[in-house]
């Protein structure tokens, strides 16, 4: 019997070349001889743009721009979780999806896995946050969409999803805020780009040039950092590490994680507050024009019992059907 197989085709369906195949070590040490370096570390925020409930299908919602990376976080309320084993559950459970837009990037075949990654990641640093005692026997969903990635992925999520946890009215120990620095070559990168991140990876993978004139020594110090952090309490609620690092240099990058994170949450707060003052507002004039129209249905039930129905229908407004009088 003739057994048929279909074959997929890369090309056709979107995806590109690895260019891994025509990339040499010197590419990356031109690379990262033309990559701009920092003259001073500089621990502060990215150009931010945050806004929380962007979505009115949804309860929770968020959007943010850090630099050119943009993501937007949905939170719904938590529901009751039907398999068998939820009335042994002692805690409610809390489940994170992360998903790259179409045209997000480019590698398509690598997709899944990074999904995968980022959403265990996103999970285990919302975990300590959530009061997931108050919701027993239930399930919190919070879904990522990644609209672009330039750097810094996981802790803007991890921002945008903070918001978005708050918006949706869901207890938390403390607001949550993440940042990223990473060193290479001896020059520290915070809030590191793409670019510096690619190659970072390409390092690990054996692809760079040792630092020195000697080919056999590599490079010692070259790693990522994530810090997510909650200042009320003074804990870490995720730390992501990746290359290598040195107790001093962990240090030092961690003291310029928490820097920029107590920045971004006076930000973070002056958007929240923000956000319950447009809400004030909005109730406010709501019931206002619920007051006028109270007012207005009064006042016609008043004219109706004083006066009658006959008193408020005017003649001139009744007007003969031009097809009945044909």
């Amino acid at each position: 019997m003739l057994k048929v197989t279909q074959t997929k085709n890369a090309l056709l369906d979107g995806a590109t070349i690895a260019e891994d195949l025509y990339r040499t070590p010197n590419d990356f040490e031109e690379f990262f001889q033309n990559l701009e370096k920092p003259d001073e570390v500089v621990a502060k925020p990215r150009t931010t743009f945050l806004r929380a409930g962007v979505l009115t299908t949804v309860r929770g919602s968020a959007y943010m721009e850090y630099g050119n990376t943009k993501v937007m976080a949905i939170v719904a309320p938590p529901h009751e979780v039907v398999r068998a084993s939820a009335r042994r559950m002692n805690m409610g459970s809390l489940n994170c999806y992360v998903n790259y837009a179409a045209f997000a990037t480019g590698e398509l075949e690598t997709v899944p896995r990074r999904e995968k990654q980022l959403s265990s990641m996103l999970t285990k640093a919302l975990e300590p946050v959530v009061c997931r005692n108050e919701f027993l026997n239930f399930q919190l969903d919070v879904r990522v969409l990644i609209i672009e990635d330039d750097g810094c992925l996981l802790s803007t999520a991890i921002n945008c999803c903070g918001v978005a946890l708050v918006e949706c009215g869901i207890s938390t120990y403390d607001l949550i805020t993440a940042s990223t620095a990473c060193i290479y070559r001896d020059h520290v990168f915070i809030n590191p780009n793409a670019m510096v991140e690619e190659l970072l990876w390409k390092h690990r993978a054996g692809h760079a040039l040792p630092s020195s004139s000697d080919d056999t020594k590599p490079i010692q110090e070259h790693g990522l950092l994530i810090i997510a952090s909650m200042d009320t309490f003074d804990q870490l609620a995720q730390c992501q590490q990746c290359g290598y690092l040195s107790p001093a240099t962990y240090t030092r990058l961690l003291d310029y994680t928490l820097t920029i994170n107590k920045g971004m949450r006076q930000l973070i707060r002056q958007v929240l507050l923000q956000r319950v003052k447009e809400q004030h507002d909005l109730d406010l004039r709501e019931k206002a024009q619920n007051a006028l129209e109270d007012q207005r249905l009064a006042d016609i039930i008043e004219r109706l019992k004083s006066q009658g129905l006959s008193e408020l229908i005017n003649p001139s407004n009744i007007k003969e059907d031009p097809y009945t009088s044909k």
